[in-house]
């Protein structure tokens, strides 16, 4: 999965047991950890969300991906 789409995720389902229901890959958890680890999302009360890092990173790679598509 990549890492934009996991950040995609997790703006839309920050519950943990959601996004599991969406994502269906254990390895999830072990990217959302990375993805901690570097800033991009944070974990409060147990509950995922995107830091303002993590929000400008998904917007770049919309904006490559609207690119590439035309």
């Amino acid at each position: 999965m990549s890492e934009a789409r996991l950040l995609s995720l997790v703006m839309r389902y920050p519950h943990p047991a959601a996004l599991g229901r969406q994502a269906r890959d254990i390895k999830v958890f072990g990217a959302l950890r990375e993805l901690e680890g570097r800033g991009l999302v944070t974990r409060r009360r147990g509950v995922y969300r995107l830091t303002r890092r993590g929000e400008r990173e998904l917007g770049f790679a919309r904006a490559i991906a609207q690119l590439l598509a035309v």
